[in-house]
């Protein structure tokens, strides 16, 4: 089946300004991560400078927007390396310290981007190297956190996908499971097997009994290890999208519930002030 528009407008309004990165001569974004000094290649920035200029392409019928997007595929060609299991990964090399990562690693959320990435290149293109790099970075999605790959679980048993994989303690973050969701959909739409299909239905079964955790009573958290973190106002508001998206892909009423309380949340002058109090807090108290 054709995959159609990404599911998510990723713009300023979502805390994505795309003229603060620089480009390199291929067109290809690069950033400063983590505090680094020098400018590197975010593989989840490449694939949503990508994504971004897929839906200009789709809906504009541009052409300098199509030229965009398929130079982002083929900087995962040509950047995929060997992962666990005979997997397809784009590995991060830097070190994380607030989750205790150290490099290389590999992120849930850059995979499930990926996805999305390549096979819509597959689709407007034809071309199989997209489709069949897109095999091998699927193949990440049976691997655990504790054998080098990205699968945790919740409190529940139920399975999760990690932005972070941290060995030492989960991470849960939620937009990143969520966009990693979105490519295990975009899998299972594309290919119609069984198994993409199941899996999906595995994490949507998941996040529907653990979207609760993210929940503070007037906000959102962004992830779930100690101490637990307030969503900032762009990632409450992607929270909000991401939900509305897999409200219409699913139609399960409990995403419709989750994103209308999130709204006014987002809506509310007490949730807020509460906001701003307990973030002050977290910054001057955790350094966070």
């Amino acid at each position: 089946m054709e995959l159609g528009l990404y599911y998510i407008d990723l713009n300023k309004n979502l805390g994505e300004d795309f003229s603060e990165y620089k480009f390199d001569d291929q067109g290809i974004p690069v950033a400063r991560l983590n505090n680094t000094q020098s400018w590197i290649y975010n593989p989840i920035t490449v694939c949503q400078y990508g994504l971004f200029h897929f839906n200009n392409f789709i809906r504009n019928s541009s052409s300098l927007s199509k030229d965009i997007f398929l130079s982002q595929a083929k900087w995962l060609l040509k950047n995929v390396q060997n992962g666990p299991s005979q997997s397809g990964v784009w590995y991060y090399q830097f070190d994380l310290p607030l989750y205790n990562i150290t490099a290389p690693w590999i992120s849930g959320m850059a995979q499930g981007e990926a996805l999305s990435v390549l096979l819509r290149a597959s689709q407007i293109t034809g071309e199989k190297k997209y489709f069949e790099t897109a095999q091998l970075a699927w193949r990440i999605f049976d691997v655990t956190v504790k054998d080098g790959g990205v699968i945790s679980k919740y409190g529940d048993n139920s399975p999760v996908i990690e932005e972070y994989p941290s060995s030492n303690f989960p991470s849960f973050v939620l937009n990143g499971f969520l966009f990693a969701i979105f490519g295990i959909y975009d899998y299972s739409i594309y290919t119609q097997e069984s198994d993409p299909q199941k899996k999906f239905l595995l994490y949507i079964n998941s996040l529907k009994k653990n979207l609760f955790r993210y929940d503070c009573g007037y906000w959102t958290y962004y992830d779930l290890a100690h101490p637990l973190r307030l969503a900032a106002k762009h990632y409450h508001k992607i929270h909000i999208e991401q939900l509305k998206s897999i409200y219409k892909i699913t139609n399960e009423s409990v995403f419709q519930e989750y994103y209308l309380r999130w709204q006014n949340y987002l809506k509310s002058i007490n949730s807020n002030f509460k906001w701003f109090i307990k973030k002050v807090q977290q910054k001057f108290i955790h350094k966070i």
